[in-house]
C-alpha cells in the first residue's frame, strides 16, 4: 500500500454508529505504512467542505466512473485489514497538490 493508492474499505460514517463500502486516498507515506495503520481521506461523489476535485485525469489507471471529491474533513487511521482492495491511484501532480490541501488544513 503507497500513498496516493486508492482503496475501497468499510468506511465509517461521522456517528460511527454505521458503515459503507467507499474509496478513500492513503495520505500516510511509506514509513507510517510499515505497521498496522494507514492515514486515508474518503472519497465522495458530492462536493464536501475541504474537498478536492478529482477526475479521470488524475488517476494513473483512469478507473473513476465519475469526478469525485477527495474530503479533507474525513482524515481517519484504519487498520489496513480493513482494505479490500486498491483500484487506482493519484497522478503524482495530483497526489502534490493533495498533500499541500492537507497540509494548509493543519
Amino acid at each position: 500500500m503507497r500513498q496516493g493508492d486508492i482503496v475501497i474499505l468499510e468506511f465509517p460514517f461521522s456517528n460511527m454508529a454505521e458503515k459503507k463500502q467507499r474509496p478513500a486516498v492513503v495520505l500516510s507515506g511509506a514509513r507510517y505504512n510499515r505497521h498496522a495503520n494507514v492515514l486515508l481521506a474518503g472519497i465522495y461523489g458530492r462536493k464536501q467542505p475541504f474537498s478536492i476535485t478529482i477526475t479521470n485525469a488524475d488517476m494513473r489507471r483512469k478507473r473513476l466512473r465519475k469526478a469525485s471529491y477527495i474530503s479533507l474533513q474525513n482524515i481517519f487511521s484504519a487498520d489496513k485489514t480493513l482494505i479490500k482492495q486498491t483500484a487506482d491511484a493519484l497522478t503524482a501532480r495530483k497526489l502534490a497538490e493533495v498533500l499541500a490541501e492537507v497540509r494548509e488544513c493543519f
